[in-house]
């Protein structure tokens, strides 16, 4: 076999190796979960290779508000994937929750996940040398919480973040499954099932504590300037998740003012 081929042939086998390994997917996290009294393996994978974001290199990036949640974190095509005894696993697509619309470190098109927590002392000591290999060497955040968000009974979803809002409110939805939906998915509320119901990360810990409807303000008067506040009234019972959103004018003084508008989510 003449040599010039048999170089390029070896050099197109570890060309296709590489590809082949670069391409498979890369497990983030992985937890056992009981549903219904049977175990499931749920998995949190990178389609490829992510490349960092809001990372611990950048101490004038990393401690902004876009990167608040997300830092230190990752990018990149990120997958959900459910698997069960004697059935084809379940995948549910991470990254079309991120659409561009929220603040946040990535562009659309590209799902962001926090791969190393963030200290209270890292901003002081963030510009010491070897802080960002200290960062690396701690254990990988984790992001699969599970919890009972929608009061059924069963703690099969957690809260996962998708974006910010100024400054740095951690804007998330809840994924999972539920009694009326037993497949992967975006929770959404009654009246709007299928769009993604988000809210700040602390309205969904509030929500979650709730032994009655709540009311929580969303959005401040003076907050950014702002001359609407804006308040969220939040439920959950048989039926599933209730939402409403009620705005204000805010007053002179800065206080809440009259009746605007009230709207479910």
């Amino acid at each position: 076999m003449h040599l010039k081929f048999v170089t390029c042939l070896i050099v197109f086998m570890v060309a296709v190796s590489a590809f082949a390994k670069d391409s498979a997917p890369i497990v983030r996290e992985e937890q056992k979960i009981m549903v219904n009294g049977v175990e499931e393996l749920w998995r949190l994978e990178w389609a490829n290779t992510p490349s960092p974001v809001c990372s611990p290199d950048e101490p004038d990036i990393w401690s902004t508000c876009p990167c608040a949640g997300f830092a230190f974190g990752e990018r990149g095509d990120l997958v959900l994937v459910r698997q069960r005894a004697g059935q084809e696993p379940e995948r549910l697509s991470l990254t079309s929750l991120f659409t561009g619309e929220l603040d946040g470190p990535a562009d659309a098109g590209e799902a962001v996940l926090r791969r190393w927590d963030v200290d209270e002392k890292d901003l002081k000591e963030s510009q010491a040398p070897g802080f960002a290999a200290r960062v690396r060497a701690r254990p990988a955040a984790r992001i699969m919480n599970f919890q009972d968000y929608d009061h059924d009974g069963k703690a099969a979803e957690f809260a996962f973040q998708v974006g910010t809002l100024p400054c740095g409110k951690k804007m998330s939805v809840v994924i999972g499954i539920s009694g009326k939906i037993p497949r992967l998915h975006v929770f959404g509320s009654v009246e709007h099932p299928d769009k993604p119901l988000i809210l700040q990360a602390s309205h969904w810990e509030a929500l979650l504590k709730a032994k009655a409807p709540i009311k929580v303000v969303d959005w401040a008067c003076g907050d950014h300037g702002s001359h609407i506040e804006t308040e969220l009234e939040l439920s959950a019972d048989g039926t599933g998740i209730h939402a409403t959103r009620t705005e204000y004018r805010c007053k002179k003084n800065g206080t809440r003012g009259r009746f605007v508008s009230k709207e479910g989510l």
